[in-house]
């Protein structure tokens, strides 16, 4: 049988990306030390499997999803108000009481503080650059790696592409980085075939802080500010006495564009309160179109703050701002 020139060349290809596929896979954890790999294998107790079921307690979806704090789990399920939300352990099967859901940068379930089990160690999704290497735990209980193929922006939103597949079995997991720290959570591409995602430990670290004071979801009118931790650079503080509060509520500018195209949402923003309270750097973690992220950012820099405490002194510090548009 003679084949053409085009077919010969697909056959090859193929070949390429499989040789390609097992050699990324099969990477598995050698270049990892041993303090990464075990605080790896020590991040499985912290790993849930986060379900939505219905009023027969039939299962309507589920993912992954990790504690990023004693009682708060950070997942890549949307969450339906309507629905039961349960959460499994994966080492040991068993149930941990669900007190509320939401979503607040991402989706997340408050529950039950579990004093045995320890949230992961966030690592600083900024530093992460293409080609970096990258780990996932298997459902076999292997550490498998990766690479960060790029870095991309969907909806107005930092994300990493993986060379390896997100499915309904690890999406809502943690991605760690060389050293074992969390950089990423896993969430599936849009058309559900190429490579998988992950959402930046920078949403992470802002959702951390949920519940503390300024910081909270709900529906209203105009913008919302909300307040907490996020990291910075060396030379911030990462722990203080007292964390800034803001003084001032500045009220972005809603644009024509905007409002003609029927844009509501919110920017979250990450901002350094140097010693004096004002702002001295503004990152944007997730923004809006139609010029409301640029509005963000000037409101975000016109707040001023009572900045942080250390020891009786004031010091630099970076905070987590959200502020909403709503369509009045």
């Amino acid at each position: 049988m003679k084949w053409s020139r085009r077919v010969v060349r697909l056959i090859e290809l193929a070949i390429i990306l499989a040789l390609y596929a097992s050699a990324t896979f099969s990477q598995d954890s050698t270049a990892l030390d041993a303090a990464a790999r075990d605080r790896m294998e020590r991040a499985r107790a912290s790993i849930v499997t986060v379900k939505m079921l219905d009023q027969r307690n039939e299962t309507l979806s589920q993912a992954s999803g990790f504690l990023i704090r004693k009682d708060l789990i950070a997942t890549d399920l949307e969450l339906d108000r309507n629905s039961r939300v349960e959460v499994t352990t994966a080492t040991k099967a068993s149930t941990i009481k669900v007190l509320s859901s939401g979503h607040y940068v991402l989706p997340y379930v408050l529950v039950e503080t579990k004093a045995e089990i320890s949230p992961l160690s966030l690592g600083d999704g900024e530093r992460v650059a293409l080609n970096d290497p990258v780990y996932m735990l298997s459902d076999s209980g292997k550490i498998v790696s990766g690479r960060i193929t790029s870095i991309t922006t969907i909806k107005n939103t930092r994300a990493f592409s993986l060379s390896f597949l997100i499915d309904a079995n690890n999406n809502g997991a943690p991605v760690f980085d060389r050293y074992g720290k969390v950089i990423g959570i896993a969430t599936k591409n849009a058309d559900r075939q190429s490579a998988g995602l992950a959402w930046p430990s920078d949403l992470l670290d802002t959702l951390k802080h949920l519940g503390e004071p300024g910081v909270g979801v709900g529906r209203g009118e105009g913008p919302r500010f909300g307040v907490g931790t996020a990291s910075g650079s060396a030379s911030t503080e990462t722990r203080v006495d007292t964390k800034p509060v803001p003084l001032n509520r500045p009220t972005p500018r809603y644009t024509e564009s905007a409002r003609a195209h029927g844009i509501q949402g919110s920017v979250v923003v990450r901002v350094l309160v140097g010693e004096d309270g004002n702002v001295k750097s503004v990152r944007v973690i997730r923004g809006l179109p139609d010029g409301l992220t640029e509005a963000a950012v000037t409101a975000a820099r016109e707040t001023k703050f009572k900045p942080a405490m250390k020891d009786g002194e004031p010091v630099p510090f970076w905070v987590g701002l959200e502020i909403s548009f709503n369509i009045r």
